[in-house]
């Protein structure tokens, strides 16, 4: 009597690739690629923790093939960042929205620009494009309100008298310039003189009239 000993099969998968966490995940095949059937522990992949896992295949009862194994990762979900932007003065003109974050990771802002128009805080909202395996993220810009510089008003000056100097820093500590930078006392009447915030300041134009009073004629 002749009698046959079998070597068993090895059951042969096509290996999955990684799955980012949180992922629908693919079903396991119950039918190995050489045609072997059988059950997987874990029935089902776990998508919910980063890692790698190992799955193990059996083979049916009565099939002459050994088990298998499958590692499988699960990869962690990368946070995109961006250097912050702001705060701006109320129309300033805005930096950029990236569409690329300092990961590498793509993806569109909504809303797609920053408004200066108003002053306040306004939050942006970064959505990744599909196949990343990656977060999103927010941004909250602050626009804001521009301050108007304020001065104690110079008191009429007699003509050719001598006049204090115009203050390059206003009473709510905005620097700036004058033009005309002196008062002029050689003309009677009045003069208004033009008061601009130091550039990066933000900061309003603002003015102030200054009376140059004529001596009285005596008789």
């Amino acid at each position: 009597m002749d009698v046959d000993i079998t070597a068993p099969t090895t059951p042969t998968f096509t290996q999955i690739a990684p799955i980012c966490i949180n992922s629908a995940s693919p079903t396991l095949p119950v039918t190995s690629d050489n045609g072997i059937t059988g059950t997987w522990t874990p029935a089902a992949i776990n998508t919910s923790t980063s890692g790698t896992s190992t799955y193990t295949f059996t083979p049916d009862a009565g099939v002459c093939a050994t088990t298998a194994t499958m590692d499988i990762t699960i990869d962690p979900a990368v946070q995109s960042t961006f250097t912050q932007l702001g705060s701006y003065c109320v129309g300033d003109a805005p930096d950029v929205l990236l569409g690329t974050s300092i990961e590498g990771i793509n993806g569109t802002w909504s809303p797609a620009t920053i408004n200066t128009a108003t002053p306040g805080t306004s939050t942006y909202t970064f959505t990744i494009d599909a196949g990343q395996c990656a977060l999103g993220t927010t941004m909250d810009v602050d626009i804001t309100a521009p301050t108007t510089p304020a001065f104690t008003q110079i008191a009429p000056i007699c003509i050719n008298a001598v006049a204090a100097a115009l203050p390059s820093i206003s009473n709510n500590g905005v620097s700036g310039t004058w033009l005309p930078a002196t008062i002029n006392t050689t003309v009677a009447g009045t003069i208004t003189y033009t008061f601009t915030p130091d550039v990066g300041l933000c900061a309003t134009v603002t003015t102030m009239d200054v009376d140059i009073i004529a001596l009285p004629f005596v008789d």
